[in-house]
Formats: C-alpha cells, sequence, structure tokens
C-alpha cells in the first residue's frame, strides 16, 4: 500500500467527547494503515491473493463532510443542538469542528439560537414530549446548494411560519471556504412522531423554498431530496465513484440493476459510461422520485426504477449487478437475490468491513472475489467503504 503524504494530527476542542470521530489525534497516514490491515486480516480468506487498494482523497482530509444531523436535547434548562457525546444520547454542541463543512457548523449554532428564541421544546425520547428532533443542513459539493431542515414531532404548532423565515434569513450572505456563495434553495419540515430514538420521519414540507436540492457531478444533475441518502464526503466521486467505475472498466452495452440504488448515484454515471440500460431498485419512496426525475432531467430514456425492498422480487436479467446496501450488509435475502439473478459480475459497495465479512460467505460459493478497493470517505473516524469486485466463477 502506498502512503500519502504525513499529514500531521488535528486538534479540536471537542475531541474526547463528541463521538463524531475519534482518529482525530492520529496522523492520516497511520489510520489509512490501521484500516488497511484490519481489511487484509478479515477479509483474508476471500481474497485468493488479491491485494487490497485505498482510494487516498486529492486533499489532507479536513472540512469534507457536507451533511450534518444534529439530535436535539434539552440540557442545563435549554435547547441545545449536537452530536451524541461517546457512548451517550447526551449531545455536544459543537461550536468547532475539522471534520464537517464549515458553513454547516455556523449554522447549527445560528439555528440553535433561532429555537431558542421561539422557545420551542426539545424532543424528550424518555416521555414522548417536546417538538424538535432535530435538525438537519447539506450542502451539495458541485452545486454550492444548501437544504436544511427540522425534525419535528407534528407538522402544525404555531411557530412554524416563524421558524421558517428566521432559519431561512440565517443562511444570507453564505460563502464557503474559497468564497464562493453558498445558495440556500429550502427550508423543511421533516415530520416524525413515533416514539424511540430514531431522528428521521418518512413525511417532509416545505416551509420555504424547495424539498430538495441539486447536485452537479461527472456531467450529471442529481436530485436528491431532504429525506434521500447521498454520499456526504465533498471527495466522493473521486474517492468512491470514479474508482468504482475503473474496476469495472468498459460497461457499454452492458444491461445493469443498480441495487440499494437511491438516487441513482451509480446507475446515472453507468448509463453515461455507456451501459445500454439501468434498473434501480430502491425502497425509500423519496428516492425513488428523485431518481426517476434524475433519469429524465439527464435525458436518459428507457431505463426503469423499481419502488421495492431488494431481494423482495426477482430482478430483471442483468450483465452487471451494483449493490450498496446499508451499514448491516446484503444479509441473506440480498444474498439470495444477486445469486437468482446471476450476472457475470457483481459490484458491492459495503459501509463496513464486518458487513462485507458476512457477506462474501453468502457469495463465494458462486463467486470469486477479483478486486477489492477501500475508499476513505469517514477520515478520523474507525469506518471505512469498501468496494468489492465479484466475478461468477
Amino acid at each position: 500500500m502506498s502512503q500519502p503524504a504525513l499529514d500531521a494530527p488535528l486538534h479540536c476542542p471537542h475531541f474526547g467527547r463528541c463521538g463524531g470521530c475519534s482518529l482525530l489525534d492520529v496522523p492520516i497516514a497511520d489510520q489509512l494503515q490501521g484500516k488497511y490491515r484490519r481489511a487484509r486480516d478479515l477479509l483474508a480468506p476471500f481474497l485468493e491473493g488479491v491485494e487490497p487498494a485505498i482510494s487516498l482523497p486529492p486533499h489532507p482530509p479536513r472540512h469534507d463532510r457536507t451533511s450534518i444531523l444534529y439530535p436535539a436535547r434539552w440540557q442545563h434548562g435549554r435547547l441545545e443542538l449536537g452530536i451524541y457525546r461517546t457512548g451517550t444520547h447526551d449531545v455536544e454542541p459543537i461550536g468547532d469542528c475539522r471534520i464537517q463543512h464549515k458553513t454547516l457548523t455556523r449554522l447549527a449554532v445560528q439555528a440553535t439560537e433561532v429555537m431558542r428564541n421561539l422557545n420551542l421544546p426539545a424532543y424528550d425520547e424518555t416521555t414522548g414530549r417536546g417538538l424538535v428532533r432535530a435538525f438537519r443542513a447539506r450542502v451539495m459539493p458541485g452545486s454550492n446548494e444548501l437544504l436544511l431542515g427540522v425534525v419535528v414531532t407534528r407538522a402544525d404548532f404555531s411557530e412554524r411560519v416563524r421558524l421558517g423565515k428566521d432559519l431561512w434569513a440565517i443562511t444570507r450572505d453564505l460563502r464557503d471556504e474559497q468564497g464562493r456563495p453558498v445558495t440556500c434553495v429550502g427550508v423543511v419540515g421533516n415530520v416524525n412522531a413515533a416514539p424511540g430514538n430514531v431522528l428521521l420521519g418518512a413525511d417532509s414540507e416545505p416551509m420555504r423554498g424547495d424539498l430538495w436540492q441539486t447536485d452537479t457531478v461527472a456531467g450529471l444533475r442529481l436530485r436528491v431530496s431532504f429525506g434521500s441518502f447521498y454520499q456526504q464526503n465533498r471527495h466522493a466521486d473521486a474517492i468512491l465513484f470514479r474508482p468504482a467505475l475503473a474496476m469495472l472498466g468498459d460497461v457499454k452495452g452492458l444491461r445493469v440493476v443498480d441495487g440499494y440504488g437511491g438516487v441513482g448515484a451509480f446507475g446515472l454515471r453507468l448509463r453515461r459510461a455507456g451501459a445500454a440500460q439501468v434498473t434501480i431498485v430502491e425502497s425509500s419512496p423519496s428516492a425513488c422520485d428523485d431518481a426517476r426525475a434524475n433519469l429524465a432531467a439527464n435525458a436518459l430514456a428507457g431505463d426503469e426504477v423499481r419502488e421495492q425492498p431488494f431481494g423482495s422480487a426477482p430482478l430483471p436479467a442483468c450483465d452487471l449487478l451494483v449493490a450498496d446496501p446499508p451499514r448491516a450488509g446484503l444479509m441473506a435475502p440480498g444474498a439470495n437475490a444477486v445469486l437468482a439473478a446471476s450476472p457475470a459480475r457483481v459490484l458491492l459497495v459495503s459501509c463496513a468491513l464486518e458487513s462485507l465479512a458476512r457477506d462474501l460467505p453468502l457469495l463465494t460459493a458462486r463467486y470469486r472475489v477479483t478486486a477489492l478497493r477501500l475508499c476513505d470517505l469517514f477520515p478520523h473516524t474507525e469506518h471505512v467503504e469498501a468496494v468489492t469486485l465479484l466475478e461468477r466463477r
């Protein structure tokens, strides 16, 4: 494994209390070596001589996280927004951060003041009382569009109009570290009335502006709604998507299934690279709406979006299957769907090495690993994504 130039450890006033990062005091080269060794040791039985590669960020990683989801808590007699403290559901209010976009850190501090001025009560997951569950904001790296919103326990509350107006006001005249304008396109109210500690709900309504924002990347325009997943590292195209497509080589004329396809981030890139047809399989209604809009916006005809859980129904015939499951991995239903479709190649994108180690035994009787690449989308934490290319035996 080739090492990047050694980068000095970073310092943060919240480090050690905040659960957002755990390796900030470790040089990035040492972090990457540790992730490489863990992957090699954990996955050795499946690699058959394949040496893991690693995707390095184009710059030393800092301020790269483009999305925040801060839970709200009532602490010390007032509402607080922040990141859970390590091992607890108490929040650490964040005034400075080395891993997330500086604009998001500033916005969250101002949003806290907006909610306090309106005397909005924070939700208590123990009693089920209160209004504000979380604050979310995301900046698109390609377009610099900003979308933000509040997760609340009910749609109708007397301060709703004022809240939307005041949150919109704090987004005026925002600029990123390079001095470029950051443009707010919407303030959203997301409703989650269910008991417990899950933050996001299924229903969103605009308080001001739109329910979605648009990124521009790889020659594509990608719409992403408030409730839809999107990779949250500003260098995701360089660290994940471009290396993954390079692993695949020529895809011209291939029939592709994009499993757990979200807004179409992989599928649209593959179509742009020459794939003949893409079927996006996704269970999130908002992501499916985005994927359909993205196919239309990028003039890609003849493709399909299937709104269903991956593995709940037979997949169409395909030459290549891309699967990008959540952190738990494919598990048996997803792996069985892959085996039933029996494509010549599978590109498996894993959010955790542990889930990849559970998934590979389900696949390697029929497939062999031909390449493995680690994608460090979560620097300064123990997490690392892995892209595995499997070919039918």
